[in-house]
């Protein structure tokens, strides 16, 4: 009995090119970069620190001290959450630090 040896180019350059592709679309998706359609009015950061968490599912935490009496900036339009927030505290005495162990963002007083 004789046995026919058949070889497969496992991976042609088309397949390659593909694999690199969706390699790609999966690190894009995986950052957290995700755009979202925001919409806060400007208002106290007591308020629109809450709102911003509902929109976004994102955890924000704060001291509330910290924060009251601060107004902040309005956001609408698609953006990813880090820069929403970001541009939601542009120009007032409040910074913002993601803790990558939690997940989460610090809003803090400056």
């Amino acid at each position: 009995m004789h046995t026919q040896s058949i070889r497969f180019n496992l991976f042609p350059p088309v397949a390659l090119v593909a694999f690199a592709c969706l390699c790609a679309l999966l690190l894009i998706s995986c950052s957290g970069k995700e755009k979202l359609t925001i919409d806060i009015s400007e208002g106290f950061a007591t308020t629109t620190l809450k709102e911003f968490a509902r929109q976004t599912e994102v955890e924000i935490v704060f001291d509330l001290q910290s924060v009251y009496g601060v107004k902040t900036n309005a956001v609408n339009g698609n953006y990813d959450a880090d820069s929403a927030l970001r541009m939601m505290l542009d120009s007032t005495p409040l910074g913002v630090d993601f803790e990558i162990e939690s997940g989460a963002y610090a809003v803090f007083r400056k």
